[in-house]
């Protein structure tokens, strides 16, 4: 369970910046508890909305915490404790209600038989124990092409969570992708399924995550308006000040309202510096640029910030070297030292950033570009598209989202460096200047990358031997992506060497071996590889 690694490929990734890219063995079989918990309460909602109950509560425990808690290792004893009764509390629960309407419509019970018996009586010890225990049991008695496959698919499972969260707050039913949701985790309940099931699920659960993606990108537009090239200050002003950290847009939105007659400034911080490019936030008075460099590694910023901070919903980053008492979030699960906030009600936070001392002054620094020109960006996808289909352009390649992790950066700069001139780039992550390069800058905002990109494949074909996908950003959704790409017919895809706390090496060598899901290696050989 404990995946070490060091190398100086994580140099600046936030598991460096805290002394390990490892997930600690406590972490990890709480986890385990938790996703066992979670298949279990799957089964018992699936088989009460069967009798018509509602059990939306349950479900929304589910999404919680596979959208939240599954992705975070931010967690004291005492909290990774009460998650685990939270979820076990409601699988016993659920189970109750469900054998007591076998009884009174007299069907026949379909129990299932649990893996763990938690008791009020034990502690925190005993209950790594069990998932210990029964992580191991995983290892020894599920053959492990299977273990990996459902690794895979779990990883679908949480991303399409996540995205389901998001779309919570623009008021968008999800209905049927909970459906699936539960169907996914039940499935995960047997000890042995066929590996074509197992791809049969992950083909389906992939597919409804990018049709959350696609929702989501209209969903911001509709409630924040269109994009726009915009230049975004990276400077400071003197006065107190608030600092937006995430990428819940919404969020943003309402902490703007609550400052909006008061003499605060708001700075975005990490993947939100792309909201001041939709035009509805472009008048804020009180927004007054984006503060900080954070991709991964976000400590330092957060301690120079002399104000308070709000880390919006599902925003996954480590506080546990950060003093307390002006961090506050949004997500319903906290992590250690942070204070929540509830229905909107800013109040707190406001108050906060009015007793922390503020910028005492200014600090100019350059300005950002963010967004895009509307018209000139679908110019230049026709434009695009006609070169490639009368091949005046040999191959295109696709830059995923990006990090800031320097051997990334050595690695893509000789690779750009190295291509031959009828090879275009499309790059969502790296920027340079060059004839045969594009650089959309959209802050890593994956359903504005799904909206630009399904407008490019509807010129040329995804399934092109003479298009190549580089993922370069590892997180909760690259699995979800990666496979959904392959399941479109995509034949070139490779995934940049990612932290183990991130993606299970075991799961990647089976991402490879499955869906043919290469590693990046060196530039020479992936551009000859790709060209050939």
């Amino acid at each position: 369970m404990l995946y070490n690694f060091f190398s100086d490929n994580f140099e600046y990734d936030e598991c460096t910046a805290k002394g390990s890219c490892s997930i600690p063995p406590s972490v990890s079989a709480l986890q385990e508890v938790i996703i066992i918990c979670l298949r279990q309460l799957a089964y018992y909602v699936l088989k009460l909305n069967g009798f018509g109950q509602d059990c939306s509560v349950e479900e929304g425990v589910i999404i919680e915490a596979l959208s939240t808690v599954i992705a975070s290792t931010d967690y004291n004893d005492e909290q990774l404790l009460n998650i685990v009764s939270k979820v076990y509390y409601h699988v016993v629960i659920s189970r109750q209600r469900y054998l007591n309407l076998c009884d009174e419509n007299d069907v026949q019970r379909k129990d299932l038989r649990s893996t763990l018996n938690i008791t009020p009586q034990m502690n925190l010890s005993q209950i790594m124990a069990l998932g210990e225990k029964a992580f191991l049991t995983k290892y020894k008695k599920i053959p492990r092409l299977q273990k990996n496959m459902s690794d895979i698919l779990l990883a679908v499972i949480k991303s399409t969570a996540l995205n389901v969260t998001k779309l919570s707050d623009y008021e968008f039913d999800t209905r049927d992708a909970v459906n699936q949701i539960l169907n996914a985790l039940n499935i995960l309940n047997h000890s042995r399924v066929p590996i074509e099931k197992l791809k049969k699920y992950i083909k389906l659960l992939a597919g409804i995550d990018m049709g959350l993606l696609r929702k989501l990108a209209v969903n911001q537009k509709k409630y924040f308006g269109n994009i726009d090239l915009t230049e975004v200050s990276l400077s400071t002003v003197k006065g107190k000040a608030i600092l937006v950290s995430g990428e819940s847009i919404p969020d943003l939105k309402n902490v703007l309202e609550a400052v909006q007659d008061k003499d605060i400034n708001v700075y975005t911080h990490d993947e939100l510096i792309i909201a001041h490019s939709f035009e509805n936030f472009k008048n804020s008075a009180n927004l007054k640029g984006h503060y900080g460099s954070c991709n991964e590694n976000c400590i330092l910023d957060f301690a120079t910030f002399p104000g308070a901070i709000l880390l919006t919903r599902n925003s996954n980053i480590n506080t546990e070297y950060l003093y307390r008492g002006r961090l506050f979030t949004t997500s319903n699960i906290l992590p250690k030292g942070v204070i929540p906030v509830k229905d909107h009600d800013f109040s707190a936070l406001v108050k906060s950033a009015e007793n922390a001392k503020g910028f005492a002054k200014g600090h100019s620094k350059p300005p950002e570009i963010i967004g895009y020109n509307p018209e000139e960006l679908t110019a230049t996808i026709n434009n695009l598209a006609e070169k490639f289909n009368k091949k005046e352009i040999r191959h295109i390649v696709v830059l995923g989202l990006g990090t800031s992790k320097a051997s990334q950066q050595a690695y893509f700069d000789k690779f750009v460096e190295s291509l031959p001139s009828d090879v275009f780039v499309i790059s969502f992550s790296y920027r340079t200047k060059r004839d045969n390069y594009l650089y959309i800058n959209i802050a890593n905002n994956r359903p504005i990358v799904y909206d630009i990109l399904t407008r490019f494949f509807e010129l040329i074909p995804v399934d092109s031997d003479r298009i190549s996908f580089f993922l370069t950003k590892c997180d909760i959704t690259s699995i979800s992506n990666m496979i959904n790409l392959k399941e479109n017919g995509a034949k070139n895809i490779y995934l940049t060497q990612c932290p183990p706390n991130i993606i299970n090496p075991a799961v990647l060598s089976s991402l490879s071996d499955i869906y043919n899901i290469k590693a990046t290696s060196n530039p020479k050989e992936d551009i000859e590889n790709i060209l050939q």
